[in-house]
């Protein structure tokens, strides 16, 4: 971190300012914006082994959603006596996302006063342990706490902490080390149904839980790379900075609010084409292995990681609008689901869906930084973000269930998912739209008047 040493310097004007008032409140003495001009971001160096080890927890992270799908259809096979067992499974799946992202809040909160280091250690040992239990488990009620909740909770620290570190080493490189970051980790997506596949097939659920236990636990050596940078307040008061840590300010800014609000609609449909589309394509194209299908959306996920994530860079789109473009296309294509012909269609549409993962995922970050209009407020709008599209990522999946219960098909699910995430994309496209608008005629009106 650089220190100004001059006379003039704004550590040194705050020092003398404490001295002639030592009761200036902890929100006087201690200017963000001072404190972001005089960080120096090394914008590579150990970043870049940061960056190595984030993709090897995101593609953990994201990897066992995308891979619940085969995990679905081992839970339907074992348990197919059991009434609403299509159902619990689904429900299983979407409530482990759903208590990730709610947890969200917690592990902001959690790397505000312990670091991502340690937050991010936490998560991968949780996680690591919660998956060892679910080996042991008999009764499918179970895996509602162990794999729904436990697994979940962890998952969600070391979430945040993997979200929380790359803004401490990178500013204006910060979409390329997400794409690089998101590339890694859709590598270990694409690999990880193939591994799957193959341990179900041989050591049924047992098998499968106590391998996926070991690459959690190695989420916790990956953390340790974790070394926060940015500076924190040494000298706050507790009360300020337990206040401070909760960043409720950033719900002051309304474009993340509209944010929240359109991810909240959009993201209800989002996880049906990830975690029940491998139990629709066993029924509607028996004779095809649906491990393709979590192997063509992963690859896909990792090249519009990559590809978006250096555009990010260069362009001045406003980067809220990707999300916008997500779920436009991402509610077209889920529509035209049910009329795939063939398993080549609908690989060629999860093709798409991918691409558009990629894009939402490699984003999360930079629209956080960009709508928070703050680099200490980043890591709180991400877990504000997770929290708000929590409850509809439990919901989607756990309807898309019971609906193929009711109807013995998943068509009705995709069209509903479908809609949802066009109403999200049109509520970014109208609000965000205004705002951008009332924006500018406030900066000619300012313009004017100062000449």
């Amino acid at each position: 971190m650089h220190v100004n040493n001059s006379s003039n310097s704004p550590e040194k004007q705050k020092f003398l300012a404490f001295n002639e008032n030592p009761n200036l409140k902890d929100e006087e003495l201690f200017d963000e914006k001072i404190e972001c001009k005089d960080f120096i971001y090394k914008e590579g160096g150990w970043g870049w082994v940061v960056v190595l080890s984030a993709g090897y927890c995101l593609g953990i992270l994201i990897g066992m959603i995308n891979n619940y799908a085969l995990i679905y259809n081992e839970l339907d096979r074992v348990y197919t006596g059991i009434e609403n067992h299509v159902l619990y499974a689904a429900w299983i799946g979407s409530l482990s996302t759903g208590v990730q992202y709610i947890f969200c809040a917690l592990g902001s909160i959690m790397t505000d006063f312990l670091g991502p280091r340690k937050t991010g250690i936490t998560g991968g040992l949780i996680s690591g342990l919660a998956l060892a239990i679910c080996a042991l488990v008999e009764k499918m009620e179970i895996y509602f706490l162990t794999y729904g909740v436990l697994y979940g909770a962890g998952q969600a620290l070391l979430l945040t902490s993997t979200l929380a570190i790359l803004p401490h080493y990178f500013k204006k490189r910060i979409s390329l080390a997400n794409g690089i970051m998101n590339l890694i980790g859709a590598i270990i997506v694409v690999l990880l149904p193939i591994l799957t596949s193959k341990i179900i097939h041989n050591y049924s659920l047992k098998g499968i839980f106590l391998f996926l236990s070991l690459l959690n636990f190695g989420t916790v050596l990956m953390a340790f790379t974790y070394i926060p940078l940015l500076p924190v307040h040494k000298h706050e008061k507790i009360i300020h900075q337990i206040k401070s840590s909760f960043g409720l300010e950033v719900f002051k800014k309304p474009k993340f609010a509209v944010w929240c609000i359109a991810s909240f609609f959009g993201m209800f449909g989002y996880l049906i084409p990830i975690v029940n589309i491998d139990h629709h394509s066993i029924k509607a194209f028996p004779n095809d292995d649906p491990v393709y299908i979590n192997i063509v959306f992963g690859a896909a996920s990792g090249v519009a990681a990559i590809v978006f994530g250096k555009i990010g860079d260069l362009t001045k789109f406003h980067r809220v609008h990707y999300h916008t473009l997500v779920f436009l296309v991402y509610g077209i294509v889920q529509f035209l689901i049910p009329y795939a012909r063939s398993f080549t269609e609908l690989l060629f549409q999860m093709a798409i869906l991918g691409l558009m993962d990629g894009v939402l995922l490699c984003f999360i970050v930079t629209i956080s930084f960009d709508l928070a209009e703050s680099s200490k407020l980043a890591n709180h709008a991400a877990g504000y973000y997770h929290v708000a599209i929590s409850l509809p990522s439990i919901a989607g999946p756990a309807v898309a269930g019971k609906i193929y219960e009711l109807v013995h098909s998943y068509n009705y699910a995709f069209y509903l998912g479908a809609a949802s995430s066009l109403i999200g994309s049109l509520i970014l496209i109208v609000f965000i739209t205004c705002f951008e608008l009332m924006e500018k005629k406030k900066q000619k009106s300012q313009e004017k008047a100062v000449e």
